[in-house]
């Protein structure tokens, strides 16, 4: 009796450990170094990412070896973790919302607005193999339609 009344006592926590495991957001899969290959155009652009967790907040730099630099910050919403992103880089911001999330994926869509006054829509999708490797796929609509900006392959370092 006594073990079926321990039973009893530590499921519910032990079930509540596990289901707080699954629940944490995609995006703390980022966390750690990265270096991504992309094809930007005609050209070949190496991109080195760095992610830290500061409270509620994911917070990575992004470098690229033409010498671009970008801050990338997911953020709480107030009800769901890292649901929000904001991306600023010297000509342009961009404010994405989660849209869709899976174990392995997630799908963001946005605005993109350039210093020089364009807009666009933007979308990306975040596809992991595990947690070492990602491929991240980005579009833009600026009135023609979606069309592939960049095609981004990630490894974990």
């Amino acid at each position: 009796m006594r073990l079926k009344a321990l039973y009893v006592l530590i499921l519910p926590a032990l079930c509540s450990g596990v289901a707080a495991v699954q629940a944490a957001p995609l995006a703390e899969t980022l966390v750690g170094t990265w270096t991504c290959q992309t094809k930007d155009g005609e050209s070949d652009i190496t991109m080195a990412l760095t992610y830290r967790r500061s409270d509620a907040f994911l917070i990575g730099e992004i470098t690229e070896d033409n010498g671009a630099a970008l801050l990338d910050v997911w953020l709480d919403d107030g009800t769901q973790a890292l649901v929000l992103r904001r991306i600023l880089s010297y000509d342009a911001t961009i404010e994405m919302d989660v849209v869709e999330e899976a174990p392995a994926w997630v799908k963001l869509e946005g605005d993109l607005r350039h210093v020089l006054g364009s807009t666009a829509k933007v979308r990306e999708e975040i596809r992991f193999t595990g947690t070492e490797e990602f491929r991240a796929v980005w579009e833009a609509d600026n009135g023609d339609g979606w069309q592939l900006v960049m095609d981004r392959n990630c490894k974990r370092v």
